[in-house]
C-alpha cells in the first residue's frame, strides 16, 4: 500500500499557515535539499482546494529554476480534495476527489500501485488525513521564528505520533519526521 506523506513549514509556535510570509528567509541549499528528498519516491500529489486554486495559477508557468519542484508538480498526477471546486482541468494531470466518501476515495488511491503520495501545504486536508487515519508520515521544517498568529495543525483532537528522526541545520531550522499509526 502506498504511503501519504505531508511536508509542512512550521514556526516555533506551531503556525503552518502562509509560510511564504515568514519561512523563505530560512531557505538555504541544505534546507531545500532536505525538502526535495520528500519527492524522491513520490509520484502523485494530493492537494486541498485552496492550495490547488493558488498553485494552479503559478506552477503551470513555473520552471525548476524558479521552484525546484515545478517540473515534478506539472508532470505528476494531482488529486484535488474539494467539495467546492467543480473543475480542475486548468492544470494538467489534475483529478477531483469530492463528495461524501472522500476518505474511501483516498484509501482507494493509496491501494493503487505507485510511489508515495505527497501533500504540500493544504492545512485543512492534512488535518482531515490525520483525523481519518490516512496520513502515514509528517515532515515539519520548523523555522526559528515565532509568528504569533495563524493556523496550526491542532484542530481539537490529540493524535499521538512517533518521532522517526530529526536534523538540525546550521541556520537553526529543525527537520522533524514523524510517523502516524493507522486508525
Amino acid at each position: 500500500m502506498r504511503k501519504i506523506i505531508a511536508g509542512l513549514f512550521s514556526s516555533l509556535d506551531g503556525v503552518v499557515e502562509a509560510p511564504e510570509k515568514w519561512s523563505m528567509q530560512y531557505s538555504t541549499p541544505e534546507v531545500t535539499a532536505a525538502l526535495m528528498r520528500l519527492f524522491e519516491d513520490a509520484d502523485t500529489a494530493l492537494l486541498g482546494g485552496s492550495t490547488y486554486r493558488m498553485w494552479s495559477t503559478f506552477f503551470p508557468y513555473a520552471t525548476n529554476e524558479q521552484v525546484p519542484t515545478a517540473d515534478w508538480m506539472n508532470s505528476s498526477p494531482k488529486y484535488v480534495v474539494s467539495n467546492t471546486l467543480t473543475d480542475v482541468a486548468q492544470w494538467q494531470h489534475s483529478h477531483l476527489i469530492t463528495g461524501a466518501d472522500i476518505a474511501s476515495q483516498i484509501r482507494a488511491l493509496k491501494e493503487q500501485p505507485g510511489g508515495t503520495i505527497n501533500v504540500g501545504g493544504s492545512i485543512t486536508l492534512v488535518q482531515y488525513l490525520i483525523r481519518n487515519g490516512l496520513l502515514d508520515e509528517l515532515y515539519l521544517q520548523i523555522d526559528p521564528v515565532i509568528v504569533g498568529t495563524g493556523r496550526t495543525l491542532a484542530d481539537g483532537e490529540q493524535i499521538p505520533m512517533t518521532l522517526a528522526s530529526t536534523h538540525t541545520f546550521a541556520n537553526g531550522v529543525i527537520e522533524a519526521h514523524y510517523t502516524l499509526q493507522p486508525r
